[in-house]
């Protein structure tokens, strides 16, 4: 890659002349500035936005990148962020990645280009971009999973804990085979509650039963199809996100087996009509909004230091999780508590 020593050479003048110019932060003669424009043509030469920014050039903007726009979870974290961020004075830039780590450093590259004064992403996967900017001091935070090889600030919740509570408390009811359904086991906040549904599993004596790879409605249809016809069928179900939640609600109704009768279920996220259903969902409730607003106020306060974190490691805040109880589990008064 070209850089500002290279455009300096090829148009005959000091580097700081080609800075002044490329930040327009002072005069510079109309003769150096064609003969500078025209050499950053030729080299195709790429301003190190990141560098701008920390010499005060920022943009009254931050980037935001999560994984799904439509997942109800992720767009309630980012309608606090964004929230949080207007009362800075900020704009929010929102992208998704869908989950692919290219599309993911293609987002990042543009908002360094639009000068964002700062990050928050959920990562969907270890990221070489991502490692670079904050190396180059760019605040970052992450959010519901960390950033792996990368010196950022992060906010998670509960995960473990959580699914722990949802399995002993199907196991209090009398279950014995309870199955786990969900996609995305390699991150951090489903892997968690894959971990924290075999403990309790385990910790009971119950062999785990764990799909982790039911990522569409269509998958899920023929999964419960094929309960439907065992003699020896799960009788409840941890679901490991609200996306699984939903595509298990539908393919049971489909299928006609019923919850709790048939089946129990306890789904890890709410959902916004939850408390509605015929019977009510039972849930391990995720604090999105606050999870959003405890990243924001990170970001801001990483922006207002302009310095990275200390010591090699950024802050960490672990959030808790609410247990739910209402009809789905085969309870029937509605309780709520902390796990």
């Amino acid at each position: 890659m070209p850089t500002v020593a290279d455009v300096a050479r090829l148009a005959g003048v000091g580097a700081i002349t080609v800075s002044r110019v490329v930040n327009n932060t002072s005069y510079v003669s109309a003769d150096k500035q064609k003969r500078i424009r025209e050499a950053i043509r030729k080299l195709g030469y790429r301003p190190n936005q990141a560098a701008r920014v920390l010499k005060g050039n920022r943009a009254k903007m931050i980037g935001l990148i999560i994984p799904d726009l439509a997942d109800l979870f992720f767009g309630k974290c980012a309608a606090a962020i964004e929230e949080y961020a207007s009362s800075q004075g900020y704009m929010t830039l929102i992208v998704s990645s869908n989950r692919s780590e290219e599309l993911q450093k293609n987002e990042i590259v543009m908002m360094m280009g639009q000068n964002v004064a700062g990050l928050i992403v959920v990562p969907s996967l270890p990221s070489e971009s991502l490692r670079q900017l904050s190396e180059m001091e760019v605040p970052i935070v992450a959010f519901d999973r960390p950033l792996e090889g990368a010196i950022a600030d992060e906010v998670v919740v509960e995960n473990l804990g959580g699914a722990q509570t949802a399995v002993k408390h199907l196991i209090e009811h009398g279950h014995k085979r309870i199955a786990c359904v969900g996609y995305d086991k390699t991150t951090y906040a489903i892997g968690h509650r894959i971990l924290g549904y075999t403990d309790a599993m385990r910790a009971s004596r119950l062999k785990p039963e764990i799909y982790d790879e039911v990522e569409t409605l269509e998958d899920t249809v023929k999964l419960v199809r094929r309960w439907k016809k065992s003699q020896d069928r799960p009788t409840a179900i941890f679901s490991l996100n609200n996306v699984s939640t939903r595509h298990l609600l539908w393919a049971l109704r489909e299928v006609d087996l019923a919850i709790p009768q048939d089946v129990a279920l306890i789904g890890f996220d709410d959902l916004e009509l939850g408390a509605l259903l015929s019977p009510p969902l039972t849930v391990i409730r995720q604090p999105a909004a606050n999870l959003g607003v405890q990243a924001s106020k990170l970001l801001f306060e990483r922006i207002a230091a302009a310095k990275r974190p200390e010591g090699g490691f950024g802050i960490k805040l672990v959030l808790p999780v609410e247990f739910v109880i209402r009809g789905s589990c085969g309870c029937h008064a509605i309780k709520q508590g902390k796990s």
